[in-house]
């Protein structure tokens, strides 16, 4: 399976927050509503962070994580 985060050489080929999220939201095959469900947040809310258009809390980075089952350091490139 291809790393979600690099480009199979080691080079970072996602360098924002929302992007991990992305990237990580699609590794574990949920769609946009689902995670706004067990975040807590829109689906709006969760297109914005992914695109990058929207800044997050450190509390939300923290739901996210604890969604993923990941670090916080996990989404932050």
């Amino acid at each position: 399976m291809r790393c979600p985060y690099c480009d199979g050489k080691g080079n970072l080929a996602h360098p924002t927050v929302g992007a991990m999220i992305l990237a990580m939201r699609q590794t574990r095959k949920l769609t946009q509503q689902e995670l706004c469900v067990k975040v807590g947040l829109s689906r709006a809310q969760i297109a914005n962070i992914e695109s990058g258009r929207s800044d997050m809390p450190i509390k939300t980075l923290a739901k996210f994580a604890a969604v993923f089952k990941c670090s916080m350091k996990d989404l932050v490139p």
